[in-house]
Order: structure tokens, then sequence, then C-alpha cells
């Protein structure tokens, strides 16, 4: 949501990595190949035969070669290199996210869309809203998505990771990821906010705490109890993960934006001898060869990864991992890497016309999202946050972020949540504690990982967020609210493809948003509840009018279902949550790793990001990201110790 085009006059810090971007320092650690003999994918395994095996004179060797500086390519590269002995080198397409002052501001993050700092994919047209093409965001710097989200740490559901386990992901499960949310946080307690903190990490990296939070929105979470939402202090509380709350965020005591380059990657990091980070080069393909010693002849061992800077003209590199390559390039990019490399379905390979190397059906199936659809209200004066879209008036919060750290500018902006079932929605938008009889039009098993998970949220915002805030409000000078039906627990199902074998085209996100009817239900259901938040005091006091949908706030309470869903295939987003596009699972059931998240036929090609997921979190997935990758790197640090003890 964009703030002040004031904020570029402020000078932002140096960045703080030591990252490589000029072609010609490839040479310590990459060996070129003749750029011609890669123009075409059908050449380049004879243009590195000559090669293979690490023998060429200038190559350099790393232990890991990390392909992604995202949410969880930071957290890697930090903890594999605690040990001295082990190398690292971690690849970035984009810069550092230190150079990104809006990356810095925790309610700046919309001002990084559309920008160098974002991938600023789209999807093909969805049928089902109204054949448009949807914007997905995608964080390109160090710290990924992590640098320019809107913050929201959550646990999700404990029921959503022994699910996982029970689907097959051994070792997946909440017991195995709950040391992890703890070992990343540092969590910051707030005097106003009482929580139990006992269940809370407090020496982690990661640093969490409450924003700043809008007069509106404090309005809105004191209405949820009496609209039939129960009030929850503290969502990630493994007991109970629903209710309607203030968020906490990933903003550390200064009021800064904790992403996981700040966190795991500050100078005491990047400066480790045994650890190269390589910002703006793009990694390009995996290399893939059989691998000796294999019970399976057909099993393949990268035995490089292509590097490039441009995608014409420059030259191409290869770097070369003596353990693991690990892709981390997200719900997108890691499947779009495999395929472009040759691991995937052949029907898909051969239409992109790229040569098979792993028949592998899951890569880029079962892509799910959270979509979400508002509702744009007009608010009293002074109580939300619209006006830091106005130059003038962003300039009191600028110097007071700048000076303490606090006020507008250290809100995350969605700054309140309510997660609940469905089925426990009535038609009038009243609330029951269990779905046997209420009356609502939910009337089918919903799509929750357990009997206490949530499959919907109701989030919300103190500005006008139509289009990602990209569509200005239709009264810039005044306040504006946003609330937004989201589905957190889709019954539909996406894919990720390839147009061609280069890894410099846009992957074909199709995400075939509410493609199953029960999702269209489910997201109605939230509009009944949002209209009775909107009658209900202290909320309804602040609110003035509605803006969209068409009729003001007559309009919005008496519109019919048909009407409701057409204002939400006219106007529903993405809220950023792309995941499960390589997950965990059984080969025949269309997964794409091991539990030791390995990729099928390869001995040493592993992923580390969302795509991962075997399904879609009850919420917001950051925290499950940062926890999936602390783990995976205990179990590589496992992995080695056994090694050198044969």
């Amino acid at each position: 949501m964009p703030l002040s085009s004031f904020l570029p006059g402020f000078s932002s810090a140096p960045p703080r990595y030591a990252g490589v971007s000029e072609p010609s320092l490839f040479a310590s650690l990459a060996h070129a190949a003749d750029p011609d003999a890669h123009k075409g994918t059908s050449s380049v395994p004879e243009a590195l035969s000559a090669r293979e095996g690490g023998g060429a004179a200038g190559v350099r060797q790393f232990d890991f070669v990390i392909c992604g500086g995202g949410t969880a390519g930071c957290v890697l590269a930090s903890r594999l290199t605690e040990d001295p002995d082990v190398s690292v080198l971690l690849v970035e397409a984009g810069e550092s996210d230190q150079r990104q002052l809006f990356s810095r501001v925790p309610a700046g993050w919309g001002n990084l869309f559309e920008t160098p700092a974002d991938w600023n994919f789209s999807t093909v047209p969805q049928p089902e809203l109204s054949n448009r093409s949807l914007f997905q965001p995608r964080g390109k710097m160090l710290g990924g998505s992590s640098a320019m989200n809107a913050q929201i740490y959550q646990h999700c559901s404990r029921e959503d990771y022994d699910a996982w386990e029970a689907s097959g992901a051994t070792g997946w499960g909440w017991s195995g990821l709950q040391p992890y949310f703890a070992k990343a946080e540092g969590f910051t307690p707030h005097p106003a906010h009482k929580i139990d903190e006992s269940m809370r990490g407090k020496e982690g990296v990661w640093k969490t705490g409450y924003p700043t939070t809008s007069p509106v929105v404090d309005a809105w979470v004191k209405s949820g109890p009496a609209a039939g939402v129960p009030h929850n202090p503290d969502l990630n509380i493994e007991t109970n993960p629903n209710g309607i709350t203030r968020f906490q965020a990933t903003v550390d005591s200064k009021g800064q934006r904790s992403s996981t380059s700040a966190a795991y990657l500050p100078p005491s990091v990047y400066s480790r001898p045994n650890l190269s980070i390589l910002t703006s080069t793009r990694c390009t393909k995996l290399l893939l060869a059989p691998s000796p010693g294999a019970s399976d002849p057909a099993t393949q061992r990268c035995v490089g990864v292509e590097l490039q800077q441009s995608p014409d003209g420059g030259k191409t590199y290869v770097a070369r991992a003596k353990q693991d390559v690990i892709v981390s390039l997200g719900a997108f990019g890691t499947p779009q890497l495999l395929l472009c490399s040759g691991v995937g379905s052949k029907a898909k390979l051969d239409a992109a016309g790229v040569e098979q190397k792993v028949e592998l059906e899951g890569v880029g199936e079962g892509l799910k999202d959270h979509v979400l659809a508002g509702v744009f209200f007009r608010a009293k004066n002074g109580t939300s946050f619209e006006f830091l879209k106005s130059q003038v008036r962003t300039i009191p919060s600028l110097v007071r972020w700048l000076v303490f750290g606090t006020g507008p500018l250290r809100s995350n902006l969605a700054e309140g949540g309510a997660f609940l079932r469905s089925d426990t929605i009535a038609h009038d938008g009243s609330v029951s504690s269990s779905s046997e009889g209420t009356k609502g039009i939910v009337d089918f098993p919903i799509n929750a990982s357990g009997k206490t998970s949530s499959d919907l949220e109701i989030v919300c915002a103190p500005v006008w967020y139509l289009n990602h805030a990209l569509t200005p409000a239709p009264v810039p000078s005044a306040d504006s609210f946003t609330m937004a039906s989201t589905l957190i627990k889709p019954f539909s199902t996406g894919t990720v493809g390839i147009r061609s074998g280069s890894a410099w085209d846009e992957p074909v996100i199709d995400p075939r948003y509410l493609s199953d009817k029960r999702d269209q239900k489910v997201l109605l259901s939230g509009f009944h509840l949002m209209r009775r938040l909107a009658q209900t005091a202290p909320l309804a006091d602040l609110l003035t009018g509605v803006d969209l949908p068409a009729g003001g706030m007559e309009g919005f309470l008496a519109a019919t279902d048909t009407e409701l869903l057409q204002h939400a295939r006219d106007t529903a987003e993405t809220i950023y949550h792309p995941f499960c596009s390589a997950r965990i699972g059984a080969r025949e059931k269309g997964g794409v790793v091991d539990p030791s998240l390995r990729v099928y036929g390869t001995s040493n090609v592993r992923l580390c990001d969302a795509s991962v997921f075997p399904d879609a979190v009850s919420g917001h997935p950051q925290a499950a990201v940062v926890a999936v990758a602390e783990k995976f790197a205990d179990m590589l640090r496992a992995e080695r110790m056994a090694r050198v003890a044969a």
C-alpha cells in the first residue's frame, strides 16, 4: 500500500552484505563455460562433460550451494556456516534488502510492489475471477518475501502440521517443528498486551513483537466478542489458534522490520570466511548427470548450477557443491527451476522443449494460495492510517519513526485478524460455537486440518486496500478501512509451469482460484460475518459508509449472495501465500521430495521453502517457513556428523 513518495528522499544505509555482483568476480568461485555452448538446452551437457567431477582448473567447490537468498535461504546459510568447516554459496537474484528503505519501514512494504525488489509475477487469467490476471508480488532481494510482506507472525494450528505428518511427511508434525518455532523467535513483550510468555521463544535472532495499531482496528478487535468471535490475545498458543486478535509481527525493538536477512545475516555472519553471498545473480539451471554408485541407474546428481547475471549476451557460470544443492526459490521459483532443469512430467517438459532428466509428475502440481475479497469502508477522520499515502501528512510520522521507531509507520498495516470455522457462521452473520444446528451457506464438511482448526480468516487494515492499494481511494483525503474474507484452507488447487527452458521467462502461474465451488461458499460466509461486524459497536461507531461494493452501507447490508459473489469475482486478490507446488509426500501420490527434502530421482538436490508444504497452513505462513528451514539445517548438520563419524 503506497506510502508518501516523500520517503525515498531519505537515504538508506549502505548495504550490509558482501555480495558479489560483478561478473569478473565469478572467476574465484565458478568456471565460465563457452557462452555459445549454452544457447540451447541440448548442448549444455556436452559443454560441461569435460568439467564434471570437479577437476576443472579454477573451479571452487562449496559444501552447499543454496539457490535463493529468500525467507528460508538466509536461515540455511546462517545455520550451516555456524560450522567453520562447512562452506556455503548463497545465490540471490536480487540485491540486499538493506538497500530498500521501504523494506525496513514496517508500513512501507506496499511501496516495494512493481519495483526491482519485486518479482512482479502475474497469474494466467482466472475464469472464476472475471477472467482477470492477478498480480503476484514476491520479494526479489535478500530475505525474499520476509523483506516485503506484512510481517505477520503466526504459528498456525498444530493440527496443520500433524496432518502433514499423517499424510506421510514423517518428522514434520507439530512435535517435530515446535522447537524450531521457539529457536528462531526473539519475542519482545508489550505491557499493554498480556500473554503467556512461557510458550514463546525469547533468545532467537528473528525478532517479533507488537506493531502500532490504529484506532479503527482497535475498535474492530473489541467488536469481535459482541459479534460472536471470541478475543484471543495470542494466536500462537498451541491450544487455541482461533479468535479475533491484534497481530504480532516481525518488528524489532527499534521499530524496524526483522526480515530473515536482517536477522540471520548480520555482519558477524555475512563476514564469515566460509560464507559467500552472490547477489544480482540468477540460478538458471541444475546440471544433472547420472549419479555414480546409485542403486537406481536413473538417479541423477547435480554436478553444477548454472548462474547468469543477464539473459542476453552475458556469460554463463557454474557453481559446484560437494554435498548438496538446495533450491529455495519459493513456491513459484522452485518448481520453475526444476522444470527448466528437466525434472518433471514429460508432457510439461516436451511442451517447453526441455529434455527430461527425471520423471516426476508432482513438480508444479498441487499449488495452493490464500485468496481474499474485501469490503472497503469510509471511517471517521483520524481513526485510520490512510493519511500515510499523503506526502505532506506523512512527515510528522516519518520523523517520529526515524527518531523513536514508533508511530503509524511502525504499523504493519494488516493489523488485525479473526480466525474461525466457516460452518459456524449463519446466514445472518451470527457465529455459533459448533456447526451443529448452524443454518449457514457452508453446508458441507470444511477443509480444516482438524476439529479445532480454522478454514476462514477475516483480515483488516486501516487503509483502502483495493488491488493491493495500487488503485487509489475514491476520496484520498478521507479515512478508509478494509475488511476482507480470506480462504485459508482452500479446496481449489492450481499449477506452476514453464513457458520455455529459460529461467528468465516468467513461470506460468495458475492458482485456479475459486474453481472448487465450495470455496465460493466459504468466501461468502466471511461476507456474512463482516456485515455483522460492521454493525457492531464500537466498530460501527467509527464507520461512516461503504465505498465498495457499490450502493453504500445500505447496499452492502442488503446485497444478495449472488451480488456479493460477483463483487468478489471482480475484486479478489491473493494475500501472498503460495505453497505446496513441490510438496513432501509419496512419489506415487504426487510428492516431489521425501521427508529428508531430497528430490525424488536425485542424490543431492534438496528443496527448502513453502513449496514443500504438504498442504496449506491455516494462517500466515512465514513463521512456518522459518521453522522448516531451522529444522532442515539441523537435519543437514546431523547428516554431516554421521558421515564424519563413519
